[in-house]
């Protein structure tokens, strides 16, 4: 019978008892846990980059589209207030106040020995304070003044010729019209001294100067 001497046993036995130790089966799935982890982590900081160039190329376009939209908002904007004026312009050309009518009844309202020197018309406008109603703010309207100044020489100043000029415009519809009931023309000043008509020594006259005020209009 033949008798086996294994000289590597003690070898064999410490090799497998190594490969049976805990500690060094606990480093492996340690350093394995470890690289599954840093994988994990290189994965993130990736996506983190491609997340980040994602978001840059969404806020530039976002930054060029609210570019746009101001650009659009600022003309819309700019268009509401042209419209706004042209419409104004639009109502002032239509509902302004004409003087042709007004020089029109002017002569039609003369009377002897009176002559006309100057008249002198005068607009003024002036703009109400905004109304709020709730949270809507209206805007005021603008008030039109409009005054009439008339410079004349009443050659017949004994008979207060000037006196009935005056009453002859007061009382005239148009001018009634305009001046309303509580206006009429009045003797702006005193009467200058009388003054021979250097045309006709003959003559004298005085000059005088009549005023009135319109009714205010108000426009929108």
């Amino acid at each position: 019978m033949a008798i086996r001497i294994n000289l590597l046993a003690e070898a064999q036995v410490a090799e497998e008892t190594r490969r049976k130790n805990p500690v060094k089966l606990a480093i492996w799935i340690g350093s394995f846990l470890v690289a599954v982890m840093l994988i994990f982590i290189l994965k993130l900081q990736l996506d983190i980059v491609f997340s980040k160039k994602t978001y840059n190329s969404i806020e530039q376009s976002w930054k060029e589209n609210n570019d746009k939209y101001k650009e659009v908002t600022n003309n819309i904007a700019k268009t509401v207030e042209i419209d706004r004026k042209l419409e104004a312009l639009d109502r002032l050309a239509t509902n302004r106040f004409y003087w042709a009518p007004v020089l029109n009844a002017l002569q039609q309202t003369m009377i002897g020995d009176i002559q006309l020197i100057r008249v002198t018309g005068e607009q003024q406008y002036s703009k109400e304070a905004p109304k709020t109603s709730g949270k809507v703010t209206i805007p005021g309207d603008t008030v039109e003044k409009i005054s009439l100044y008339i410079d004349a020489k009443d050659f017949n100043p004994n008979a207060q010729n000037y006196d009935k000029f005056k009453e002859t415009l007061s009382t005239s519809v148009f001018f009634a019209n305009l001046l309303g009931p509580r206006n009429a023309f009045i003797l702006d000043g005193t009467l200058s001294a009388p003054t021979v008509d250097p045309t006709d020594p003959s003559k004298q006259f005085v000059v005088f100067k009549l005023a009135s005020h319109f009714v205010e209009v108000k426009r929108e």
